[in-house]
């Protein structure tokens, strides 16, 4: 995969649009971000299959993990994971189907139902941390201490500056 900017016609277009260097140069560094960040995802999301997982199962299935013996609400897994009820209907859906997660009426509201992980899902969590883990030390080897604590900083200033550009409701 080839994450460098597309090429030197690119500056030169922008840079006819009047764009100046600096703007330049924080295109090609999102541009360079976005394409690796992408690069990773589709990879990931390629691998996953083979297991037989999604980003988001995964994420639903650990957070059942991290909230066991508690079972959570439909509406508290859909907050946490940061989707939609509709999105996280059909994770809940399919998860349930596959013999992963099991759905209980709720305790003290019989109209509403929790979530709980079953074995089957602890046991595909079992087999996808490893793989995590593998990836992550693979992509984050080079990094020292202070390249950590860096990259950090510089991820939270492109945070900010995303947030800020979000609109205001």
């Amino acid at each position: 995969m080839n994450f460098n900017f597309h090429n030197d016609s690119i500056r030169g277009v922008l840079r006819s649009f009047g764009h100046e260097d600096a703007e330049v140069d924080n295109i090609e560094t999102f541009v360079t971000f976005a394409r690796l960040a992408n690069g990773i995802f589709r990879e990931m999301d390629t691998d996953l299959t083979k297991l037989g997982a999604s980003q988001g199962r995964i994420i639903v299935l650990s957070l059942l993990h991290c909230h066991a013996p508690h079972r959570m609400t439909p509406s508290e897994l859909a907050e946490k994971a940061d989707v939609t009820r509709g999105t996280m209907t059909g994770l809940i859906d399919g998860l349930e189907r596959d013999g992963m997660i099991e759905r209980v009426a709720h305790e003290s509201d019989g109209r509403m139902v929790t979530v709980g992980l079953k074995e089957t899902g602890r046991e595909l969590l079992s087999k996808i941390v490893p793989y995590y883990t593998k990836l992550i030390q693979s992509c984050m080897s080079e990094f020292t201490p202070q390249d950590h604590k860096m990259m950090k900083g510089l991820l939270g200033k492109m945070k900010n500056g995303f947030e800020r550009s979000l609109p205001k409701c």
